[in-house]
């Protein structure tokens, strides 16, 4: 996993989480705007997305559900993070799709370790052949 977007309308939490990813490797495109966002993402096709749940215009529940909609995103780990703690939070981000919820604030280093296995397991999926011969 090399590559990284960013998208919450927070600017300064935007600059550090960007600054945080690219001191641990990962080049990282980050955007204000989820609808700028969905624009741009086909074309830049990230390893991962990693998005804020309550913005203007669309939250990321429907920003998830969108790129899910994309055919280049059926692989891609896309994390929704979010100050709420609840249920109902975790279910609307799990049945839009997300791999993952996130509760703010979270650890940088265990948000790459999460980022990375989800990568790793929705890109090199176990195969198992029928048959033992």
């Amino acid at each position: 996993m090399n590559s990284l977007a960013l998208i919450d309308d927070d600017p300064i939490l935007l600059s550090v989480l960007e600054e945080i990813f690219e001191l641990r490797g990962l080049q990282v495109t980050a955007y204000g705007s989820p609808l700028k966002a969905l624009e741009e993402l086909p074309e830049a096709r990230p390893d991962a997305v990693l998005s804020d749940c309550i913005m203007p215009h669309i939250d990321g529940f429907e920003l998830c559900r969108k790129l899910r909609g994309s055919p280049g995103f059926t692989r891609t780990p896309i994390f929704l993070m979010s100050a709420k703690h609840s249920i109902s939070e975790l279910s609307k981000a799990m049945m839009s799709g997300a791999d993952e919820y996130v509760i703010k604030p979270f650890s940088p280093d265990d948000m790459m370790k999460k980022l990375a296995e989800t990568y790793e397991k929705k890109n090199n999926p176990v195969r198992i052949k029928p048959g033992g011969r």
